[in-house]
């Protein structure tokens, strides 16, 4: 999955609907954990989710009054109880649309025209059974680059490479393909749950008759990140 196919099938908005089905939830919660465009997305869609769904329960449900006289068809839509919850919805779609959207798709689009050169950190030629540690200083808010060489077997169909954080949790997986896996992989690092520190990518190898999740053990690299604001 890229960013491209999760725009275009709206996954966002299904994923806080709870509209997908399991696989693709799985599939997505993968993406976004390594896309920064989506994870923005995300966040920005459920704050307004939740902006929108407080702003509703402020008005109180009006209680129908009984009337002899017979009302026009759709004269509902016209009741304060309606209006006045729907106006502050649109108001609230309005503003977040100008605050919120827009900017983010103006700053994601020239970020998108703009070249730009990302800081690397080589793991190539390993460093699983000791010798020195490569080290890589960043901005805060900077993706960089991990270049790592995965030892191909016949066997795998495909591997997974894994980041652990210096407290020993799992930052984020990816999937990387055979057909890849012949060259040197780049995995591009979000700016996301970012601490200083000796992080660990390990990388696992996956067969058709196993999941992703217990693939077999190939390599531990280990790099030091630095941090700057």
């Amino acid at each position: 999955m890229d960013h491209h196919d999760a725009v275009r099938l709206s996954l966002v908005e299904k994923y806080l609907l709870d509209e997908l089905p399991p696989e693709f939830r799985d599939e997505f919660e993968e993406h976004y954990f390594d896309c920064q465009e989506c994870a923005a997305d995300l966040r920005a869609t459920a704050a307004f989710v939740d902006a929108a769904k407080k702003e509703l329960k402020a008005f109180p449900a009006a209680k129908p009054r009984p009337s002899p006289a017979k009302k026009p068809r759709l004269a509902w839509l016209w009741a304060p109880a309606f209006v006045l919850p729907a106006l502050a919805a649109c108001l609230l779609v309005i503003a977040y649309q100008n605050f919120v959207v827009f900017p983010h798709f103006r700053s994601a689009l020239a970020e998108l025209r703009t070249p730009e050169i990302l800081p690397s950190v080589s793991l190539v030629g390993g460093n699983s059974r000791g010798g020195q540690t490569p080290s890589i200083t960043v901005h805060g808010a900077q993706p960089f680059l991990v270049l790592v060489d995965i030892p191909p077997q016949d066997r795998f169909s495909s591997y997974t490479c894994l980041l652990y954080s210096p407290s020993g949790s799992l930052v984020w997986r990816v999937q990387v393909s055979a057909q890849l896996a012949k060259d040197t992989v780049s995995i591009r690092v979000p700016p996301v749950n970012r601490m200083a520190g000796s992080y660990t990518l390990m990388v696992q190898g996956n067969t058709d008759r196993t999941p992703a999740e217990t693939g077999v053990d190939l390599g531990h690299y280990r790099f030091t990140l630095n941090t700057q604001n």
